[in-house]
């Protein structure tokens, strides 16, 4: 089944981000890149991504229809019931498919229109998910967890190969400087809190140089470097990484989550074979435009109802 293979790849994300925050930036910051989800149409006009407020509508339309309280919470408005995954689920308003020419086509005459200055490689700023917990600077930013701290320096374009970096990392201090001139430092400061030096790793990402290490004990830094301003501790997430429960707990989630999937698969095979369910999307649908009908003038999506 579909739903399968789409989990398998879902879970990689989820191990590797290890929390559900992380894993929902990763979702939406793929959006942002490589859809028109975050575009607000302009006028009728123009081709690409939805009126205002819609966008909010698809995002309700999508955890309704997932809802356990929602007794027609795998039902579709055209088929009605819904496979293990999904697909087949009406969104909760109409989207508009471009072939990708057209979008293209398209995006070059927005760019045309309000030409911008576009940012190189070396110029590309920090995003959130860098600074999580942490803070940003002109070059560099900082993130961390309960257990580890991670830096990212930005690095001088002659100076993105390691042969050409000295990189020091001691349990208090860091350094990073040009091979070549030992009077151009890049980067320099004591930590405000010790590291587990030994265990440190790095590497360089594009223009990135990334530094991960362990913290000596297990506190939230109110800042990286001695001498830096205070982060907000009010904004700290202190979401706990899913494999650091208990072993119990996630033992739990993991049961009930194979729970959920038969659960679902067994409604959806009542349902298949229920024909008073279909009955009720009907009758359903025919009120949904009738006058005096909260949602008249709404796409149909029978997952935004409660009945009891």
């Amino acid at each position: 089944m579909d739903f399968q293979r789409n989990d398998a790849m879902l879970m990689e994300i989820l191990q590797n981000r290890k929390s559900i925050t992380g894993f929902l930036d990763t979702i939406f910051g793929f959006l942002r890149r490589n859809t028109d989800f975050y575009h607000t149409k302009r006028d009728e006009s123009d081709k690409i991504g939805f009126p205002k407020g819609m966008r909010d509508q698809i995002l309700y339309g999508a955890m309704q229809r997932y809802d356990p309280d929602c007794l027609l919470q795998t039902m579709t408005a055209e088929d009605g019931a819904t496979g293990d995954d999904g697909a087949v689920a009406p969104p909760a308003i109409e989207e508009v498919t471009i072939e990708s020419e057209d979008l293209i086509s398209t995006k070059d005459t927005i760019l045309n229109e309000n030409p911008q200055p576009q940012k190189t490689i070396d110029e590309q700023t920090f995003s959130a998910s860098d600074y999580k917990n942490g803070a940003v600077f002109e070059n560099h930013c900082w993130s961390q967890t309960l257990k580890d701290v991670e830096l990212q320096v930005r690095l001088p374009k002659d100076l993105q190969a390691a042969k050409k970096l000295n990189i020091l990392i001691k349990a208090q201090q860091i350094k990073v400087s040009s091979k070549l001139n030992t009077q151009i430092i890049i980067l320099e400061g004591n930590l405000s809190q010790r590291i587990k030096h030994n265990e440190a790793v790095w590497t360089i990402d594009q223009n990135r140089l990334i530094i991960s290490c362990d913290k000596s004990k297990e506190l939230w830094w109110e800042r990286l470097f001695e001498g830096d301003p205070e982060i907000d501790a009010k904004k700290i997430d202190c979401e706990r990484y899913i494999d650091e429960l208990p072993e119990d707990t996630q033992a739990t989630i993991e049961k009930l989550r194979f729970q959920q999937l038969a659960a679902d698969k067994a409604q959806s095979e009542i349902q298949s074979s229920n024909p008073e369910q279909n009955k009720t999307l009907d009758r359903l649908r025919s009120a949904w435009d009738a006058e005096g009908s909260p949602f008249k003038g709404q796409p149909f999506d029978p997952s935004i109802v409660r009945m009891s």
